[in-house]
């Protein structure tokens, strides 16, 4: 997708507070501060792959490196939010304690998010974050050799410039 036509790029991300899978509080982006973030969105948990192909080279490059981070958002409509402990258990089950932290469920309005970031539902996004919550790239379904390259060069750039 490209940041040219993208009017998400240089707005803040929208806030969303929730609890992560290790049971912390987080607010995204605050809870990034001072890190370049990849925030990954889903509405589906068909979507799941989709993120993964970003998620899984993002955390092979930058998961061990100082300045970096990453948030995991399944987006959940409030209609669910009864069946949380059983949602959030089967994710607890098939992702890595390490990484349970940087998986942040919101349950609520979904509408909100996919309207303010002019989302499609059907789609999985990545977005990296500069250190002060900024949009500076966005990606759509699945990551290509070209998408990575871009979501490289980006985090890269922002994590050797000074917000």
């Amino acid at each position: 997708m490209s940041n040219e036509k993208n009017p998400n790029i240089g707005t803040r991300f929208p806030e969303v507070t929730a609890q992560s899978l290790a049971n912390t509080d987080e607010s995204i982006p605050d809870s990034a501060r001072g890190k370049v973030t990849l925030i990954t969105v889903a509405f589906l948990r068909e979507s799941q792959p989709q993120l993964d192909s970003w998620l899984g080279p993002f955390t092979e490059r930058f998961g061990s490196k100082e300045g970096f981070t990453f948030y995991e958002v399944p987006m959940i409509a409030a209609d669910y939010s009864f069946m949380r402990s059983v949602i959030d258990g089967g994710m607890r089950g098939g992702i890595p304690k390490e990484k349970h932290k940087n998986v942040v469920t919101m349950y609520g309005d979904v509408e909100k998010y996919m309207k303010a970031l002019s989302l499609d539902s059907r789609f999985g996004y990545a977005f990296i974050l500069d250190q002060e919550g900024i949009i500076r790239w966005q990606g759509q379904g699945f990551a290509t050799a070209e998408t990575l390259r871009e979501l490289f060069e980006t985090a890269e750039q922002l994590a050797h410039s000074t917000p």
